[in-house]
This record gives C-alpha cells, sequence and structure tokens, in this order.
C-alpha cells in the first residue's frame, strides 16, 4: 500500500492519496510530497525529490533516499550496492543518494552495504558513504544522523511489525508526526536546506 502527501506519481501518473503497489512500479517525490509504502512487515518512507522502484522485497532507489522500517529483512539498491538489515529482527536505517555518493545510516540494527565484490557491516548507530561506482565498500563512520532523517516509528504487533508514520501538510509546510499528537514540522530555505522543528 502506498500513502502519500503532495504531488506523487506512479508509473508516471498522479495518485490519490493511497493506491495498491505491485512490484515493478516506479513511485516519484517532489521536493514537497513524501510517500510512505507499506507491506507485511515493512514501511519505506519515501523522502521529496526520490525516485525509486518498488520490488516487493526491495527497493531500487534511483535518486533521493529513503528511511526503512522492517522485520522482514527489506533490501534496498542503489547504485550497485545491496543494502540489508543484518538480522530478521526490528531494523531502520536510511540510505540516501547525493551527487557522487550513497549514505547509509544504520538507525537500529546494524546493516550489511555489499557491492557484488566486497561486503562490510554498518553497526547500529553508525553512518558510512560510498562513492558511487567505487570499487571497495568502505567502513563505518561515527557521529549523529543528518539533519535530513526524519522521524519514523516502528512497532511489534503480534508475529509481524507494523511501521508508519503520520504525514500532514501545516500552512506550506511538510509535517511528520510518528504519533498524531505532535508534529515535525520541514521548510524548505533559499538554498535548499530543510529546517526542520
Amino acid at each position: 500500500m502506498l500513502n502519500v502527501s503532495g504531488k506523487v506519481q506512479v508509473n508516471g501518473s498522479g495518485i490519490p492519496r493511497g493506491t495498491a503497489l505491485f512490484s515493478g512500479d516506479r513511485i516519484q517525490t517532489q521536493s514537497d510530497s513524501v510517500a510512505n509504502i507499506t507491506v507485511v512487515g515493512s514501511s519505506v518512507l519515501v523522502r521529496p525529490n526520490t525516485l525509486v522502484e518498488f520490488q516487493g522485497d526491495a527497493v531500487e532507489i534511483g535518486q533521493g533516499g529513503v528511511v526503512i522500517a522492517t522485520s522482514r529483512g527489506m533490501i534496498a539498491r542503489a547504485y550497485g550496492l545491496t543494502i540489508s538489515p543484518g538480522t530478521q529482527t526490528q531494523s531502520k536505517f536510511e540510505v540516501a543518494e547525493n551527487g557522487d555518493s550513497v549514505f547509509v545510516a544504520a538507525q537500529q540494527g546494524s546493516v550489511t552495504l555489499s557491492d557484488g565484490k566486497e561486503s562490510s557491516t554498518v553497526p547500529e548507530g553508525q553512518q558510512t558513504t560510498k562513492k558511487k561506482g567505487a570499487g571497495a565498500v568502505s567502513g563505518a563512520t561515527g557521529g549523529t544522523f543528518p539533519a535530513k532523517t526524519v522521524a519514523i516509528v516502528a512497532g511489534v504487533e503480534g508475529a509481524g511489525a507494523l511501521a508508519g508514520i503520520l504525514i500532514a501538510n501545516s500552512g506550506g509546510k511538510k509535517c511528520i508526526s510518528p504519533t498524531g499528537d505532535k508534529k515535525k514540522c520541514c521548510t524548505k530555505g533559499q538554498q535548499g536546506n530543510e529546517k526542520c522543528q
């Protein structure tokens, strides 16, 4: 299922606020929009200015970034890299393409990066950046998550995990709230940077 806020296209056509997705569908968000893909055990927040292909148990990033919360091992692919959660337990990670690099942050649980030749692990709470088309996978680096990391909430219910976000628009601002009671609103500055409160 796909839920959207703002102008989002699936396979080149505008969609209503919610629609079913099928493997191979391409989702594109605009600068003022976000989308949330939910499947059993996984949720994918598709950030603004992002193009992804939904592949059932994976998303392939063509541009922009996603935040994935999964208990079912959903993976991301970006520019020859495969990013997968370290275990089948609850994991949350961010993958974003920026210029000539791919950024990966392990927010809950570790993630494994593979370029088909080499693999490395990014431990929970760590992040790494890999040049697009570079040979070896670079190791994890410490530090805090960038300001663009968006709140996404995940919870476990019964045998499966559910993850989701509440998205709302408020006075031209993009607002995101994991619980619906307190909103985190973001505006884009003149230089394209997001400021969130």
